[in-house]
């Protein structure tokens, strides 16, 4: 467990300078200046309505649409896209579908907090989830750490996701990542090749949505 984010406290110290010695001449106290007004610097932080932080359809290859848009609370978004074109033809080595998911904190401490806690996640969290959708086969579920070269992000973890769905093997790629005081989600769904095995066309676009909502989100990351 990483520990717990604190904020960083700035403290002024002015010195007080003492004059006078056993046998010194007294010497006459200056008046105290008056003490200097506190400088607050606002929260560098994303301010921006996650509706406007989570990917568009220009920001995902060709072909996808989508489907689906969700707000839970003011400092929620979900969007869902699929590729309609790759799912009802050959899903090999193609990009199915992305769910993204932005969620904003007051304070990055507290979105620390959820990322640590609340939202920590787990292999077997996840293949548990899997394991609940019906045409799924369950006994084909993997579930393995994953670490994408991805930068931006001040904490991140991702996992690979392999399953059967019906007969067609399948690839997820999921990425949490927290930037400042915001969460990101996001599943990438990629074909798998023919014989079950990963494609590295499939998983570097993966790789490359993620890394579009990171820059996003840094693009929106107010400096002090």
């Amino acid at each position: 467990m990483i520990d717990r984010k604190v904020l960083p406290v700035f403290l002024l110290i002015i010195p007080l300078l003492l004059f006078g010695a056993c046998g010194a001449p007294a010497v006459e106290t200056p008046t105290p200046s008056p003490s200097p007004t506190p400088i607050v610097v606002p929260f560098a932080g994303i301010r921006e309505d996650p509706q406007r932080l989570t990917l568009i359809q220009t920001d995902l290859p060709e072909g996808f649409r989508k489907l689906d848009n969700v707000s839970l609370h003011a400092g929620h978004n979900a969007v869902l896209f699929m590729n309609p074109e790759a799912v009802k033809t050959s899903s090999e080595q193609n990009v199915l579908g992305v769910v993204d998911e932005i969620t904003t904190y007051e304070l990055d401490v507290d979105a620390r907090d959820a990322f640590e806690n609340d939202l920590l996640v787990t292999e077997q969290d996840i293949a548990h989830d899997i394991a609940e959708n019906e045409s799924v086969d369950t006994e084909s579920i993997r579930v393995t750490r994953y670490t994408p070269n991805l930068q931006g992000a001040d904490l991140l973890r991702a996992f690979r996701v392999f399953y059967r769905a019906g007969e067609k093997p399948i690839y997820e790629y999921r990425y949490q990542f927290m930037v400042s005081n915001a969460i990101g989600n996001v599943i990438v769904t990629v074909g798998a090749k023919t014989d079950g095995g990963e494609s590295e066309a499939g998983r570097t676009q993966a790789d490359a949505i993620a890394q579009a909502q990171l820059d996003k989100l840094n693009r929106f990351r107010a400096q002090p």
